[in-house]
């Protein structure tokens, strides 16, 4: 803008010179236009800025990690004049770590209404929220600058991707002994959720395949689960601040998240607990199909974290029966179990633990 106002004044002052040398009507007109000129572009600009409007919307409701966000923005001008251009600032942040970014981005404004894409990206799962902050625009020639304060919300719930690490410890966990039983008819009491080994079909799902027999009989045999499950199963969820607070959390929430999402696979029923710092209080949920599992990843997001093992201490302060079992997600640092029940170490990072 300083660039415009040293040539405007450049053009006045010309404008000026020339009228006074030639003294006619044609440099008095043209000078008369030049002074007239920033009144006409303020007010005309005005008078469109008065009027403008600015949404943002992100139109997902859910997206996988490391992927990118698009972030739909419409500029709608009601009037027939149009500006040379409109800069906005947001910020995205993603509140379960907590980060953020701010960023800047420039949109012509055209007459009607016109939308714009731009694309953000999210490095790790959460609730990935944008909101606004300023908007400002220029006049026609540049001289005056317009300014307001931008309020817009718009937020999209990213999704971990699903570990098969974590998968196989779950699956692995849940139908230990299956085999055996399958070979030798002894029928054995087991937390196992396996009905039967069956002969592969065509439009079965191929993590159902067991490989182990299906070598051993050299044709494809998959497992076939019963509806219901013969525990009461939860995943206990310790949304822990670590040393390393923003890289823990998502591995701690990938772990629960593939593993969660491999029970659904398996038509296993489960609740999920863990601990609202915000509310103050234990919290629990059953999950019975995809978009359960999904509420309950995004109150997990809304959460704080916190330092300690309060999950753990307000779950075991519960009455459990003998049918009761919890996986428990957790920090290496945890010590309070039999080292015969840790389940297996994802990532070196989460330690997946059972209690009984």
């Amino acid at each position: 803008m300083p660039r415009n106002r040293d040539e405007y004044f450049t053009i006045t002052v010309v404008s000026i010179a020339l009228f006074i040398f030639f003294h006619n009507f044609f440099f008095f007109y043209l000078l008369l236009v030049v002074l007239t000129l920033p009144f006409i572009s303020f007010f005309v600009s005005k008078y469109i800025w008065n009027r403008l409007e600015v949404r943002a919307e992100i139109p997902l409701y859910t997206i996988g990690e490391n992927n990118d966000i698009p972030v739909e923005f419409t500029v709608n001008n009601p009037t027939v004049f149009p500006l040379p251009g409109l800069r906005l600032q947001f910020t995205a942040d993603n509140r379960f770590y907590p980060n953020s970014e701010k960023q800047e981005m420039s949109l012509p404004v055209r007459r009607g209404v016109n939308k714009y894409t731009w694309n953000i990206k999210s490095v790790y799962s959460g609730l990935v929220s944008l909101h606004g902050e300023k908007m400002r625009a220029q006049d026609f020639m540049g001289l005056f600058v317009f300014k307001r304060d931008w309020e817009c919300s718009a937020g999209v719930s990213v999704m971990p991707k699903q570990s098969e690490v974590v998968m196989n410890i779950i699956e692995t966990t849940l139908t230990e002994g299956d085999e055996q039983e399958f070979d030798s008819g002894v029928s054995t009491e087991n937390v196992s959720q396996v009905k039967e080994f069956r002969l592969y079909r065509p439009g079965d799902r191929m993590q159902r395949v067991n490989w182990k027999i299906s070598a051993r009989h050299d044709e494809l045999y998959v497992k076939e689960f019963e509806q219901e499950y013969n525990r009461n199963l939860t995943l206990l969820v310790e949304l822990r601040r670590d040393s390393d607070e923003t890289g823990f959390l998502n591995e701690l929430i990938t772990a629960f998240y593939s593993a969660a999402a491999q029970l659904l696979s398996m038509e296993i029923r489960f609740n999920v607990s863990w601990y609202n710092t915000e509310l103050g209080r234990f919290q629990s949920q059953a999950v019975e199909e995809a978009d359960g599992l999904t509420d309950v990843m995004q109150q997990m997001y809304m959460a704080d974290s916190y330092e300690g093992y309060y999950a753990f201490e307000h779950y075991k302060e519960l009455p459990h029966g003998k049918k009761d079992m919890a996986i428990y997600f957790t920090s290496p640092a945890f010590e309070e179990y039999n080292p015969d029940n840790k389940l297996g170490t994802f990532r070196e990072s989460v330690d997946l633990i059972c209690l009984l």
